[in-house]
């Protein structure tokens, strides 16, 4: 006898805090949900909608399923490797970090089980939420800043240290910046404070903002600090040593973040523990970035560049020839880029072996960023700026006055934002050559960030926090 099935629709609604058209980008799926066999006797989702896409603040997923009759489903529904329901439809709410994100659906009878898979791609409110932006660590932004000349001081914020931390932008425009002198600052789009709150120790990591405006920064103190909005002390999670790394925030709002104590944490939204993770050495300055599928990606002391899954668990781990104090990031085809102090630049393919590896003239700590067409961009301690095709190419290097710890930023436009031990800030064209360069009163080891209207952001070892037009 042949067993009759049912076809049921499923949705996810997901609520995400967006606003850049340009950033947004295709996955899965599209149309309408394919109808069921009627002779079906297999459990299958036969498709999951993306709808609508590009997505800007709000998307639903819908899932076609083929189930024999009388069987009672089960539904696990995951986001960029993060459960967020075992309901049949959900709500989920972005944390605002941009980049791409895999949806995941498995059904199940209970003695058959189905699954598939769809991509989706979250732009933010904030136009530069977290040090290189999105959650892959790319350093790209969706602004043209081809308008900015370099010529002209919006205005420059002084601090009571150097700054060494990276800024990040809020949604209303506020910047966000760390300092020596123990501080995190938020400054108004105009230049001006609008508040500071004071920690253990020095700040030289960059703070990361989520949709709800909660400001994550660690600091010399040992702590990772949640500081809200209005620059409330919201909770705080301490570590075994100093944090110099700066967070990542999962799709569920999990942060993070690697301590000096060799240890990488995933601290909940709520400030608990999570889980950790201990590697051979501690994390200098290397901050985690997040792969589609939820693995976590941070190179340790210990030479090695990790992938650890989002349970807390080993995937694998890629030595190095010395110590990483760069930041990974991630390429569209999964590729994990990183520098380290051996000299090179390495392309590790998503399984865990080389891509690649191109020598520099000398330690790389700089990290690297990924233009819209692969371009992998880094900067050396040879006073280098690096381009390097996808395929390990040498494209074109530009030489600045001393060695590069500050990582690029990206416009729309492809112009490369870097800042030098030289004390100048340089605006590179996609080609390799000099567009401008603004001088400040010392080094720059600060990484640009950009505003929603092409402002370059950075700070100084001479105090102060540029905003450059």
């Amino acid at each position: 006898m042949t067993m009759k099935s049912q076809c049921f629709s499923i949705s996810l609604v997901i609520v995400l805090c967006g606003s850049f058209l340009a950033a947004c980008g295709g996955g899965g799926g599209g149309g309408t949900p394919l109808s069921s066999n009627p002779t079906a006797t297999m459990l299958s989702i036969n498709s999951i909608t993306v709808d609508p896409q590009p997505v800007v603040t709000s998307v639903n997923l819908s899932a076609s399923v083929s189930v024999p009759a009388g069987k009672t489903l089960s539904y696990d529904w995951t986001v960029g490797g993060i459960k967020v329901s075992t309901a049949s439809s959900e709500t989920w709410t972005s944390p605002g970090i941009p980049g791409r994100y895999t949806v995941d659906l498995v059904v199940s009878t209970g003695t058959e089980t189905a699954s598939m898979s769809s991509n989706m791609t979250v732009t933010s409110l904030s136009p530069w939420p977290k040090f290189h932006r999105s959650i892959e660590g790319t350093g790209i932004s969706p602004i043209d800043t081809s308008g900015i000349t370099g010529l002209v001081t919006k205005w420059s914020y002084s601090t009571g240290n150097v700054i060494t931390s990276s800024p990040a932008i809020g949604a209303d425009g506020t910047v966000y910046v760390g300092s020596g002198d123990a501080k995190l600052y938020a400054i108004h789009p105009a230049g001006t404070l609008r508040w500071s709150y004071p920690t253990g120790n020095a700040i030289d990591a960059s703070p990361a903002i989520t949709a709800d405006g909660t400001v994550y920064v660690g600091s010399y103190d040992t702590k990772l600090y949640a500081i809200n909005s209005a620059g409330t002390l919201k909770w705080s999670y301490t570590t075994g040593n100093v944090i110099f790394s700066s967070p990542a925030i999962g799709a569920d709002g999990t942060v993070y973040i690697g301590s000096e104590d060799s240890k990488l944490y995933a601290i909940n939204s709520a400030g608990t523990l999570k889980w950790s993770y201990t590697t051979g050495n501690g994390f200098y300055y290397s901050s985690p970035v997040i792969g589609v599928d939820g693995t976590v990606y941070v190179g340790s002391g210990d030479t090695k560049l990790y992938a650890i899954n989002s349970a807390g668990t080993l995937k694998w781990s890629y030595p190095t020839g010395n110590v990483i104090r760069s930041s990974p990031a991630i390429g569209m085809d999964g590729t994990v880029y990183v520098g380290s102090e051996d000299t090179k630049l390495y392309a590790i393919n998503p399984a865990g072996t080389l891509k690649w590896s191109y020598p520099t003239g000398n330690d790389v700590d700089a990290s690297p960023a990924i233009g819209a067409d692969g371009t992998v961009y880094v900067g050396s301690g040879d006073t280098k700026l690096y381009a390097m095709n996808p395929a390990g190419t040498l494209k074109w290097s530009y030489p600045t006055g001393s060695g590069i710890i500050s990582s690029p930023a990206i416009g729309a436009d492809g112009t490369v934002y870097v800042g030098s031990e030289d004390t100048k800030l340089y605006a590179i064209n996609p080609g390799g050559t000099l567009k401008w360069s603004y001088p400040t009163g010392n080094g720059i080891i600060s990484s640009p960030a950009i505003g929603a209207d092409g402002t370059v952001y950075v700070g100084s070892w001479d105090t102060r926090l540029y905003a450059i037009e």
